[in-house]
């Protein structure tokens, strides 16, 4: 991805890169399904749930190898948090003042937002839905294989 110092392009890709993480999340649902009884329309659900979900299920599995995987979707619900903030958040542009992300929430102060901060955030998404069953998937095979042929 070509860097530039755009914050609608920037975000449009965190955007796009969140989308591929959520869609990594819900197949990691399945996954999990395979093992464990997913609830009814689970698959609708907020993919914060479904992280929950997941992490419990991860827990019930009850093997160290999935350490990894269970702290990754630590980091899946930070970088979430942080999307969320953003597309929540109002930015403003101005042509002779530096752009600014108000938060919908109180208490919060409006702060200047950078298209470098936007693009950290998009390439750790990406980076991350590249790696959440990427480096895991063995791992989770193995250690769901006993309940997975139960």
């Amino acid at each position: 991805m070509d860097r530039d110092e755009d914050l609608i392009r920037g975000v449009g890709y965190m955007v796009i890169q969140a989308s591929h993480l959520e869609r990594e999340i819900e197949e990691l649902c399945r996954w999990l399904g395979l093992a464990f009884p997913r609830p009814e329309h689970h698959e609708t659900i907020r993919v914060s749930d479904k992280i929950k979900w997941c992490k419990q299920k991860i827990k019930d599995a009850n093997d160290h190898t999935l350490e990894s995987l269970d702290k990754a979707l630590d980091k899946t619900v930070n970088l979430l948090e942080k999307r969320n903030k953003l597309v929540h958040g109002q930015i403003y542009f101005a042509s002779n003042a530096p752009e600014k992300i108000i938060s919908t929430k109180k208490g919060v102060h409006e702060r200047e937002l950078l298209a470098s901060e936007v693009y950290d955030l998009a390439e750790n998404i990406f980076e991350l839905h590249q790696s959440l069953l990427g480096e895991n998937a063995f791992k989770l095979v193995e250690a769901l294989k006993d309940k997975i042929n139960a």
